[in-house]
């Protein structure tokens, strides 16, 4: 297998492995010294930010699950290199106490180091999450208006 197929691998491997909540197993692909950022606003959630080493990792990815189920993944596009990859993915939000759910679109960047993940970082529609979560009273309303028109309005 080569190495841009192996790091595809291993990514598709670590985000089933996250989205299945099987951290036991997910702890045997993490460096010890891993990296993990969860972009966005803390103020619109706040499991967002950067975490540092297994353990840290593991307790973010186990605490925003306390809060949301990850159903129903799909990986889109991969772009990979021998150490390196990046993936579109989306999947269906459940939060645990409502029920309520969201499909939430996300894009992950991984890095490798000897067949582990030494960086991940995950960009996710953190409104939608937010709102799903009841951290937010409304929906902002840029999520909700789509595209604006091409007349100015002056």
């Amino acid at each position: 297998m080569s190495g841009r197929a192996l790091s595809m691998a291993l990514a598709e491997h670590a985000l089933k492995l996250r989205a299945d909540r099987a951290f036991d197993k997910l702890q045997d692909l993490l460096s010890l010294k891993v990296s993990y950022k969860l972009a966005g606003d803390r103020r619109l959630m706040p499991y967002a930010g950067s975490f540092f080493g297994r353990t840290d990792v593991s307790v973010a990815f186990s605490s925003l699950d306390v809060e949301f189920e990850i159903r129903d993944l799909e990986l889109g596009d991969f772009v990979a290199e021998a150490s390196s990859v990046a993936v579109r993915w989306s999947a269906r939000w459940v939060n645990r106490g409502t029920r309520d759910w969201a499909h939430v679109p996300a894009f992950s960047l991984l890095r490798f180091v000897d067949g582990v993940v030494v960086e991940w970082v995950d960009f996710l529609d953190t409104a939608s999450a937010s709102y799903l979560a009841g951290w937010m009273p409304d929906m902002p309303a840029f999520a909700m208006s789509g595209q604006r028109g091409t007349k100015s309005s002056r």
